[in-house]
């Protein structure tokens, strides 16, 4: 929450006199006993409204002060935030005008999460101070709180017969539209001995989203190989698939992967949106300097341009924004991917395919032969493909790609390497 002298916050009470002296030296004291945050007895106690001692604790500590209640949060305004993001961190978007995103925080002094939320929305931020009761409540007007949902569809199905097959397919299509609209990367779900998980990476992060009884896992699975034409009679081979989700006017490609592991199947899917092949450069959340690097970068006639993070921060994503504002009908722009994961007009895409032997490095030395001007790796992943796309950038082709390094700093360590 936002920080604040225990004893500044006594001292202000007493002064505004809204409470017994008495009371508030008992509840100071106790609090202090108890070693437990001064706010936090004064809740329990119940001296005080919620709504006055947010409005006390913006005031000793400087910091706007916003009653979420009272505001009607617009919907799109509000998904600005995935749920995830908004339930584990305390922050709810609730306005936007010319100013910026207006957001309001438990806990103002978090800059990690105002940084992310500026990054990833691509706004400005005006942050203000929120109650954790009021901030809960606002969390509420989610549309499709996952957990839920699951209860419902769990509890409706019960109703109807106590024997009947759970409806699997509902609970299927359920993960796959929250994790569309809390902006997921990756949908794991996992088997544990009494539970199946669901986990949602977002921003690089992976969140438990709910918990699921055991017997329904095989089936949840089933059904997923069902969807990606995998073969569901085997349980014992990694598989890959990929399902075409439709999502009112929008389709979404879903990447599928199905391994076994000790406790039983694990299947994680990659959701590739349109709108992830919609973002411009300018959509991306870069700082001012950072944009103007970027953008000089691009418009080079040869070069490279890595892009580095782990799994789930945005590097295809970057790439594909990066394309989107070279791709122009005078020139040749090729590309050798793992897979394809979106179709952009006016460019060639080549699929890896190992069974023909077209790895990164064979693909690479074809395009090379084409003509290009511009060149899209997928992802350095060995020593030869480096030095392949070192040796293209420096005879007069700009080089796209990615690498797995957490950082740009250890860009360079990581290419040492490689194998």
């Amino acid at each position: 929450m936002a920080t604040y002298d225990p004893k500044a916050l006594y001292t202000f009470l007493a002064e505004l006199g809204i409470i017994l002296k008495t009371e508030l030296d008992r509840v100071y004291t106790e609090s202090v006993q108890l070693g437990k945050p001064f706010d936090e007895v004064l809740l329990e106690s119940e001296v005080i409204s919620d709504e006055n001692l947010g409005k006390a604790i913006a005031d000793i500590t400087k910091t706007p002060f916003v009653t979420l209640s009272k505001i009607a949060i617009p919907d799109d305004v509000l998904r600005l935030i995935p749920e995830v993001v908004a339930r584990k961190e305390l922050v709810i978007a609730y306005g936007k005008d010319e100013k910026g995103l207006r957001v309001a925080m438990y806990n103002p002094d978090n800059l990690a999460v105002q940084q992310l939320i500026a990054k990833t929305t691509g706004w400005p931020l005006i942050v203000c101070y929120a109650t954790k009761k009021d901030i809960e409540d606002a969390a509420s007007k989610y549309a499709t709180n996952a957990v839920q949902a699951f209860t419902d569809i769990l509890s409706d199905a019960a109703k109807k017969s106590a024997t009947a097959d759970a409806p699997i397919i509902a609970i299927v299509d359920t993960i796959i539209k929250n994790g569309y609209e809390n902006k997921v990367s990756d949908i794991h779900i996992e088997p544990y001995e009494h539970t199946s998980l669901v986990r949602f990476r977002i921003d690089g992060i992976l969140h438990d989203i709910v918990r699921l009884p055991n017997p329904l896992h095989d089936q949840i699975i089933t059904r997923i190989k069902v969807m990606s034409k995998m073969r569901t009679d085997e349980h014992q081979a990694a598989q890959d698939g990929k399902i075409s989700f439709s999502l009112g006017e929008e389709k979404l490609d879903i990447r599928v992967s199905v391994v076994p592991i000790e406790e039983g199947e694990k299947v994680v899917m990659r959701l590739l949106s349109e709108r992830s092949r919609q973002y411009t450069l300018s959509d991306l959340g870069f700082s001012g300097k950072d944009f103007e690097k970027l953008e000089k970068a691009a418009k080079k006639p040869y070069g490279m341009i890595l892009v580095t993070g782990p799994t789930g921060s945005g590097k295809t994503t970057s790439l594909y924004a990066i394309l989107k504002q070279l791709n122009k009908r005078s020139i040749n722009i090729m590309t050798i991917e793992d897979p394809v994961e979106y179709d952009i007009v006016g460019v060639n895409q080549i699929q890896v395919n190992l069974k023909t032997n077209l790895t990164f490095a064979a693909g690479l030395k074809s395009i090379v032969r084409q003509d290009p001007d511009i060149i899209l790796v997928g992802e350095i992943r060995d020593e030869e493909t480096a030095g392949i796309a070192v040796n293209s950038a420096m005879t007069g082709h700009l080089v796209l790609s990615t690498l797995h390094a957490n950082d740009a700093a250890t860009t360079f360590p990581r290419f040492s390497t490689l194998r």
